[in-house]
């Protein structure tokens, strides 16, 4: 038995000989030329996405004997490097690569020393954005968007916080003919933002601006569109709009009837008068009337204006009407009269006032290029023999 014992030992001794000779064989050639130098590698390496561009970040702690640093991508067909002087703290990279065409990328980063040893590769990944992600983008919704007390209030739709919105730039012209340029950082609910002394009748501007990665580098903006602003621009292009009208004294009148001031009549209307104030001179009302006494056959009260392209909404505030009206009429003509009431289809927008069930009486129109057009009231009235219709004020609305 101890004869067995000691063969087996000796014959794991052999082994193990063998074993260690063939391992050391393997590092003598692993070995080969030299031990093997490794610098530090990079360390918190990361990518902040941009418009045909990235930046690469990463941290150098320990290694003093990094003199440089490289970064590959596109399968090492494309590189950049980086000089290094190290300080005695941890030290920042920074490194811009421009001209990159848009689509994700994998960068390979690589440290060295003045004798060229390497550090092991360190990868980070990123992405490129460029023209196909702008195309993509759009403006901001706009919820409303109106003019109140010299004030545009902006109600913007609300927005999701994934789409990268994080602001909208807004130009426009103030009351004084100042012009401004804002931004506005975005709030993706319930936002509104207002713009102190919009001039009445223009257009604000937009565009918003986007952030692909809440990190990126960039910013990415849509175009510049129109903002229209809902605005009553009344006391811009009608004179004497009402609540009260005015008397013209240059003309005859009495205690209750007159003529309109700054309106413009034609006879049908002046032999009836065109202003009642039949409640007092605080309450005087633009009129069109028969009452026992004749016909009225297109009674006309006008004014004519020129007005910028836009869409627009004229109003006026009925304050009584006298039984039903056969066929009376707020109208917007283009040129300088408005149409008989025969033609009033002809005009660029009518609305028809009836009885007292409504008492207010809107016409729309829409202006391409900027037009002298004719507005204001025509009637016809015969049956019945008693028809008023006495009007508080008027208004126009610009919507864009």
């Amino acid at each position: 038995m101890n004869v067995i014992r000691t063969v087996i030992s000796l014959l794991f001794v052999a082994t193990g000989l063998v074993l260690s000779c063939k391992k050391a064989d393997e590092f003598k050639k692993f070995v080969e030329g030299g031990e093997i130098i490794y610098t530090a590698k990079a360390d918190s390496a990361r990518v902040y996405a941009g418009k045909k561009r990235v930046q690469l970040y990463w941290l150098l702690l320990s290694d003093p004997t990094i003199t440089r640093s490289k970064v590959f991508w596109k399968n090492h067909t494309d590189s950049v490097e980086i000089p290094v002087q190290r300080t005695s703290a941890i030290d920042t990279m920074r490194v811009i690569i421009n001209n990159l065409t848009e689509g994700n990328y994998d960068f390979e980063i690589y440290n060295y020393d003045q004798a060229g040893n390497s550090s092991i590769k360190v990868t980070v990944s990123g992405t490129v954005y460029g023209d196909l992600y702008a195309a993509a983008l759009l403006n901001r919704g706009v919820a409303n968007a109106e003019l109140i007390n010299d004030t545009a209030e902006i109600t913007w739709s609300d927005a999701d916080s994934t789409t990268g919105v994080i602001g909208m730039q807004l130009k426009y012209t103030d009351v004084n003919n100042g012009t401004h340029d804002t931004l506005v950082k975005a709030v993706y609910k319930d936002q509104v933002t207002r713009l102190p002394d919009l001039l009445p009748g223009t257009q604000a501007q937009y565009r918003t601006l986007y952030k692909p990665a809440s990190l990126a580098i960039d910013t990415f903006t849509t175009g510049f569109a129109n903002l229209p602003v809902k605005a009553d621009v009344t006391a811009l292009y009608i004179n004497n709009p009402g609540s009260p009208f005015l008397l013209d004294n240059a003309q005859n009148s009495n205690w209750r009837f007159g003529q309109l001031l700054n309106w413009q009549y034609n006879d049908e209307a002046r032999n009836r008068y065109t202003w009642d104030a039949i409640n007092g001179v605080d309450n005087a009302c633009m009129t069109l009337w028969i009452w026992d006494n004749g016909v009225l056959t297109n009674g006309k009260i006008y004014q004519t204006v020129t007005l910028p392209a836009g869409e627009y909404v004229l109003e006026a505030a009925v304050s009584n009407i006298d039984n039903s009206l056969e066929a009376a009429y707020l109208a917007i003509a283009s040129g300088n009269a408005l149409p008989d009431v025969a033609d009033i289809t002809t005009a660029l927008g009518y609305g028809r006032f009836t009885d007292n069930s409504n008492k207010l009486v809107s016409a729309s129109f829409t202006l391409p290029t900027a037009a002298t057009v004719t507005l204001g009231v025509v009637a016809s009235m015969a049956v019945p023999a008693q028809q008023t219709i006495r009007i508080s004020n008027v208004k126009l609305m610009k919507n864009k």
